[in-house]
């Protein structure tokens, strides 16, 4: 399913889907680029930190590094299915934070 968005200005309209999100799920650890493109700055910035964290870690040769960079791959896992969960979600919140209104005016979803 998707919800329609409206932006009262312009008129232009944006479809959102609704529920699981299979493209932040696969890459959201791939440099956050789903996150971005959803407007999502601030998640997205935050996964290429972490993103390139986790292959800086990577690059190192010691036991420790090697233990860090298994728990940065369980902690990007759960982002993963953080954001596959939510990412749909939070575009939509981020939207009508933004002024968009919703196109058909049923208001199922965040109200």
């Amino acid at each position: 399913m998707s919800i329609s968005l409206q932006y009262p200005g312009t008129g232009q309209v944006k479809i959102l889907d609704e529920g699981w999100s299979w493209s932040c799920f696969f890459g959201a650890t791939l440099l956050g680029v789903p996150l971005f493109r959803r407007g999502l700055m601030v998640w997205g910035a935050a996964m290429l930190v972490f993103d390139v964290s986790t292959l800086i870690v990577e690059w190192s040769d010691t036991d420790a590094a090697a233990s860090l960079y298994g728990w940065l791959g369980l902690i990007g896992l759960a982002a993963s299915i953080f954001f596959g969960f939510r990412g749909n979600a939070m575009a939509a919140e981020h939207a009508l934070a933004r002024g968009w209104q919703h196109a058909d005016n049923r208001r199922k979803w965040f109200d």
